[in-house]
């Protein structure tokens, strides 16, 4: 594993204003896309880390074409457990749904339900802090006042926020992953990410 590659890869598309424009979106179709291309671009980023090649799927004249499902596969083979490659399936699955398939309009809550058990049992096993269950996400406006804040015992109108916040927790066990797997010496301080979500408002 080399953790540059991965954070090289993953860092050369804006992360934050993704994750932003996730959260803040105003359909639950906006979020679960923004949210897969995340997902898609760890999961390459952790193939072209493990294969120690950055150009591995090539670029714009020469892109390798590989179903996301496929990829998730080939990144268990590589390495990541099993639960988080079912959580990524997960939201493949979704992603699909609410793409291709005109009756499913809304992020279901049986969705937001298998991905909280998937990682609650998971890190049972992996302590991550804070806990899934003391996770939240805060919405502030411009001059930094708390306005909302989203759990995962929130109600059904909140599963994007939800669906955002399993994602952090995705993203946060998967970098630690990738720290944990480094070979090699370290070219410059690795940390990981911490997002705040900002709605300006006048």
């Amino acid at each position: 594993m080399n953790a540059r590659i991965f954070m090289d890869y993953c860092s050369s598309i804006d992360i934050p204003d993704l994750l932003v424009k996730a959260s803040l979106s105003d359909d639950d179709t906006g979020t679960a896309l923004r949210l897969h291309l995340l997902c898609e671009r760890m999961v390459e980023a952790w193939i072209c880390a493990c294969c120690d090649n950055a150009e591995l799927f090539g670029g714009d004249k020469n892109k390798v074409l590989i179903e996301c499902n496929a990829k998730i596969a080939i990144a268990g083979n590589l390495g990541i457990p099993s639960e988080i490659v079912k959580s990524l399936k997960t939201f493949n699955s979704l992603r699909n749904d609410l793409a291709h398939n005109p009756a499913i309009q809304e992020i279901q809550d049986s969705r937001i339900q298998s991905l909280k058990d998937t990682l609650q049992g998971y890190f049972k096993q992996h302590p991550i802090e804070p806990s899934l269950e003391k996770s939240k996400v805060g919405i502030f406006d411009a001059e930094g006042k708390l306005t909302e804040e989203v759990t995962l015992e929130s109600d059904s109108s909140k599963n994007r926020l939800k669906l955002v916040l399993l994602f952090s927790k995705l993203m946060q066990e998967l970098l630690r992953c990738v720290a944990a797997s480094h070979k090699g010496r370290w070219g410059n301080q690795f940390s990981q990410f911490e997002y705040s979500v900002t709605i300006n408002k006048k």
